[in-house]
Order: structure tokens, then sequence, then C-alpha cells
């Protein structure tokens, strides 16, 4: 199959079982800011945080390792499966351990068994969706992500308007939707039926996979630092309340999110297809660039509208979080970029500099958060994640070149990220006739990316005409 057909087949499909999931966190935000307070709000992100920051820990992020080598097709597929297993269960284990000490916080000590069952099944959840994409039974993951697009909206309806059970109803509906689609997982693809006793995993095989995740430990730390460890911040030098806000502002990034995963999803499997070989470096160029002007075009016009979209997303009381989206935009338009560009380094088998350049940002990420929390307060996160991100791309851009290097007109980028900042400085500063001078700017990015975003157009209208 021709490459960019897969790639486009794989993109539809992840989009179909994929799309509705993660758009849900958008489509929803309506809804938890009328029925949750901001310290409630605020809270249930505190304990997701800290969650996604523990599992790549405790896992030692095996998962990634399962997805690379089941592509490579050159090892069973249940000796892979059972590595992947078994240190899951270790994780999960070592998690129940120690998830006492959330009991000495008062703030969180009731949320304690939906905080450990939250855990178990988000590590579940992560070890079969990677396990089914990589054996690439789209179509099953496909169906999962549908089962747990329809079960969790349900029971966000039923607990939080219905019951109105809070914050304990806003996480049990996640929880429960992640049951579904696992159970769904389990039967269909009878991949537990795989696993061998933890007495028969292949030593040499557990070195390989454990040398191959190790780096992405910290890796995957770091991006929790960039991504979360600034709502922790937040909480403790602006209060639980802000931290809701802020949380309430990240939704609107999350837009750019639900794109971008869904394709990574699909460019994960193609990356890896005859890597090396000149071909393979064009086609990694060409998707590059569509890619980045996509993500550009979608960030200059969800900020040329912010003050509409956070009308029409927030109550009165988070809509404040309109002034801290648009930093929080342009560091997610960097860090799906960079996303992008680590797969070079996964596809390559050189996961080393994933690490070094995610640490360094987590790092500037930390130190920027405290400077400039205590001097501009809440915004100073979104700024300091916007630079953390934007650091982690620019190291990326540079060292890839050793791997690939790809065909990029850097200048003309760096005009279109210029010209975003200027559109964040409009919003901040509230100029005079802003919103036309934001539509000026839109044309001007339009302009700019003409020759990716328009044969793109004209060969989706070919196709349908075709049809």
């Amino acid at each position: 199959m021709n490459k960019y057909k897969k790639l486009g087949k794989n993109t539809v499909l992840f989009m179909i079982g994929n799309f509705a999931q993660k758009l849900l966190g958008f489509v929803f935000v309506p809804i938890y800011t009328a029925v949750l307070s901001t310290e409630e709000y605020g809270t249930a992100d505190l304990i997701v945080t800290i969650i996604s920051m523990l599992w790549p820990v405790f896992t030692i992020v095996i998962n990634e390792a399962c997805f690379r080598f089941l592509l490579d097709r050159q090892i069973e597929n249940r000796r892979i499966v059972t590595i992947g297993f078994w240190i899951n269960i270790t994780g999960i284990m070592l998690v129940l351990v120690f998830s006492p000490i959330i009991l000495f916080f008062s703030s969180l000590k009731s949320y304690f068994i939906l905080f450990v069952i939250y855990f178990i099944l988000y590590t579940f959840d992560s070890f079969l969706t990677y396990a089914v994409r990589g054996l690439e039974m789209v179509n099953d993951y496909v169906f999962g992500g549908i089962i747990n697009t329809v079960t969790t909206i349900s029971c966000n309806l039923l607990f939080l308007i219905v019951l109105k059970w809070g914050t304990k109803g806003y996480l049990l509906g996640f929880i429960v939707g992640m049951l579904a689609s696992d159970i769904w997982y389990i039967c269909k693809t009878k991949i537990l039926t795989s696993i061998q006793s933890p007495k028969k995993m292949d030593k040499q095989l557990l070195h390989d996979m454990v040398q191959y995740s190790l780096p992405l430990i910290p890796n995957s730390v770091s991006w929790w630092i960039s991504n979360s460890a600034d709502r922790i911040l937040v909480t403790y030098f602006c209060g639980i309340a802000m931290n809701g806000i802020y949380s309430v502002a990240y939704k609107i990034p999350s837009l750019l999110s639900v794109i971008s995963s869904v394709f990574m999803s699909a460019w994960q499997i193609s990356s890896v297809d005859d890597f090396g070989t000149e071909e393979n470096r064009k086609f990694f160029s060409s998707v590059y660039r569509k890619y980045a002007a996509i993500n550009i075009v979608m960030v200059s016009g969800i900020i040329c509208f912010v003050k509409v979209i956070s009308r029409i997303l927030f109550s009165n009381e988070f809509y404040e979080a309109y002034q801290i989206a648009p930093y929080l935009l342009v560091g997610a338009l960097f860090k799906t970029l960079s996303a992008f560009l680590g797969t070079i380094y996964t596809a390559a088998k050189k996961t080393q500099m994933v690490f070094y350049s995610t640490v360094g940002g987590a790092l500037l990420n930390i130190v920027l958060n405290i400077i400039l929390l205590k001097r501009v307060g809440v915004l100073g996160a979104a700024i300091a994640t916007l630079a953390s991100y934007f650091v982690v791309w620019i190291v990326r851009f540079i060292d890839t070149r050793k791997i690939i290097r790809l065909d990029v007109n850097i200048k003309r980028e760096a005009v279109l990220y210029l010209v975003l900042i200027f559109q964040i400085l409009i919003i901040t500063f509230g100029a005079s006739k802003g919103f036309y001078l934001e539509l000026l700017l839109l044309c001007v990015v339009l302009f700019f990316e003409r020759n990716e975003w328009v044969p793109m157009i004209r060969m989706t209208w070919k196709k349908v005409r075709e049809k």
C-alpha cells in the first residue's frame, strides 16, 4: 500500500475511534464548569495529574517498548506482550504499597479509593491500547475507543448532572469508560490468553525492551513536568481555585491536541516503514511540513476567536482563562512538533536524546514557574510552559538532523511563530480593535502556508467529486 494512503487510512480510522473520545474533554467543558466549582475541578485535575506522573515511573514506560517491538514483526508477539504485562503488574503492586501516602493529604484523603482504581485501570488501558496498536489491529482499537467514549459520556451525564456527585462523579465517569473499553479489548483480541508465566520471559528480549524504555522514563516525567507540574505550583503559589481556572484554560489547547494525537497514533506506525532510506526521508519531510502548517493555522485561528470560544465554553467564574489559553496554545504547538520529531528517535531506536531534550525543557519549566508565578501570577505558568516546549522543539529540530535532514524552510516558519507571538500580545494587552488585527494576522499565516494547505484542499475536493 502507498505510504500516504496507509497513513491517510489509519488517520481516518484512528479519528473515528479517538476523535470523539479526545474531543470529549473539550466539548464537556461547559458542563464541567457549570456543575463543578473551581475548587472541585482543581482537585479532580490534581488527582489525574499525580497519576499521570506516577505511571511512567512505576511502569518504566514499557508499553512504548511493546508498541515499537511489535511493529518490527521479527519477534514472537506473545514474548513481547508477556514482558509488557508483567512489568505493568509489578508497577501496579508498587503503587498499591505506596498509595497510602495519599491519606496524609487532607484535600485528597476522601478520594483514596478512586485514586487507586483510576491508576490500575489507567495502567491496564495503556497496556492494552499500545499492544493493540502495535499489532496493527486498528479496527479493534477503533471500536474500543468508541465504547470508551459512549460509556464516559453516559456516565458523565448521569454522575454529574443527575446524581450531582461532583469531583467523585467526574473521576468515576472516566474510570467506567476505561473499564468498558478494556473489557472489549480483552474479549475481542484474546490478548491476555497469549501471556506466559513470568518465569518464561525471554531474558535477552527483556533486556532489549528495558534498555529501549528506560530513557523514556525521565522523558515521560519531564513531559509531565512541562505539562502538569505547573498546576501543582499554581496550586501552591496561587491556590486551588486558580488551578481550576488554569486547568480549564488547558481545555482550549486540547482542541489542538485532539487532532494531533489522532494523527500521531497513525504516524507512529508509518514512520517505521523503510526507515533510513532516501524515500523515507522525503516522506518524513513532506509530512512534517504539512503537519506543521495545519497546526500553525489552527493555533492562529483559535487565538483569533479565543474570546468567543471562552464565552461559549466557560461559565463566568472561569471566563478569565481566555487570557492564559493563547500562551498554552503556542506551547501546545511546539509540543506537537516536538512529538513528531521524537518519532525519528523512536523509529531509529535511539531514545537517549528524547531524554536529554525533555529533561532540559522540564528543568527550565520549573525554574521559570518559580520565578514568574511570584511576579505575574498564573500567567507566569503559561509563559513557562510555552518557553519549555519551545526549547524542546528547537533542540530536537537541530539534533534530529544527525539522523534525518528534513527539508524545511526554517526562516518562513520563524516568521510565522513571530506572528503567533504578536497575536498573543494583542490578547494580553487588549489592544483596541484587537479582533481585526487578529484576523489580519490570521490572513498572513494562511498566505505564508498556502503552498501546504491549498494543495491539500484541492486534492480532498477532487477525491470527493470523483466519488
